[in-house]
């Protein structure tokens, strides 16, 4: 059986996949480094998720993209959880240090150079602990028997073009601003999307790769979809759902008291219930067609006849 469990992480994404047996673990994405206690919600860091379903290891972590609400709950997951192997589609260069914020008032730039800090801290505590750190290929692996992972990247000049940025920024290089802005834009449809087959099956976990940057690509159909960027405005196109078409789309967003963002969009919401048999929300506010809910994860378990029977924690 594989079970499959998109945690409740607030704004950000953490999922948590288990094949049972031989007993393989994957996480990912880890959300932000710290969670607000927010009353009525069940909402909590992807540590305590883990700790709460009794992980004691884990052999997969893969990060998506460099943004907090992606990689932030890492180091607190790789400090009380050994990890066997860390994938992401860029790594830093060996040794790399402590970036110094540019001269900016671009929040975006900050930001980014606040998350590749972060990021050269995460790989720097993997490697020091064991763990096994790589960049993600093209082909797809065999991660046991029955279970298969197939990644997308991004395209290769848009890969090229964020190597070269990254490593200068981590060399210590000035950038101009408007590079500096234009890479910390491009990290959403950097994000790797991952499609994992089991019994027949296909779960795509998509990042936050926005709909218009993949809506032509290779992406073949799926039964369960990760919907991209918390459903926001532009997670989703017609177009791209109709080539997806899944049987479950599971969208990860909070209930904010006071939402800045709209996520899940409306517009998107109303597209996928139209279309998508099964949808499910990790904790969202109410809508005119869809109720206000919160759990702790929606659960998806694929069982070996290939059978998906869905539950809320």
């Amino acid at each position: 059986m594989l079970k499959l469990d998109f945690l409740n992480v607030g704004d950000g994404d953490a999922i948590l996949i288990r094949e049972e047996p031989p007993g393989f673990i994957a996480l990912v994405d880890t959300g932000r480094p710290h969670i607000e206690f927010v009353r009525g919600s069940k909402r909590a860091a992807a540590v305590k998720h883990l700790m709460r379903e009794h992980i004691d290891h884990i052999d997969l972590l893969v990060l998506t993209h460099l943004h907090f609400d992606h990689i932030g709950g890492a180091l607190s997951v790789l400090r009380h959880i050994p990890v066997g192997r860390l994938l992401a589609a860029y790594l830093p260069p060996e040794g790399a240090g402590w970036i110094y914020t540019p001269n900016s008032d671009e929040k975006t730039i900050v930001g980014m150079i606040d998350a590749l800090n972060f990021f050269a801290d995460i790989v720097s505590d993997a490697r020091a602990r064991g763990t096994v750190c790589q960049c993600a290929g093209r082909e797809p692996e065999q991660l046991t028997d029955a279970l298969t992972m197939s990644p997308t990247l991004p395209d290769d000049a848009l890969l090229v073009r964020q190597k070269a940025h990254f490593d200068a920024i981590y060399r210590g290089e000035t950038l101009p601003d408007d590079v500096l802005y234009a890479c910390s834009k491009e990290r959403n449809i950097s994000s790797l999307r991952l499609l994992f087959s089991y019994a027949g099956r296909g779960v795509l976990l998509t990042g936050d790769s926005y709909a218009s940057y993949w809506e032509h690509g290779p992406d073949r159909p799926c039964d369960i979809l990760k919907v991209p960027h918390h459903g926001d405005e532009k997670s989703m196109t017609q177009l791209l759902l109709n080539r997806l078409c899944p049987e479950y789309a599971v969208i990860s967003c909070e209930n904010a008291p006071a939402p800045t963002k709209e996520r899940p969009a409306p517009h998107v919401l109303s597209m996928l219930l139209r279309q998508v048999p099964h949808v499910f929300c990790t904790e969202n506010r109410a809508f005119e067609n869809y109720p206000a809910g919160t759990q702790s994860a929606v659960r998806l378990e694929i069982h070996p006849d290939g059978s998906i029977h869905p539950s809320m924690l």
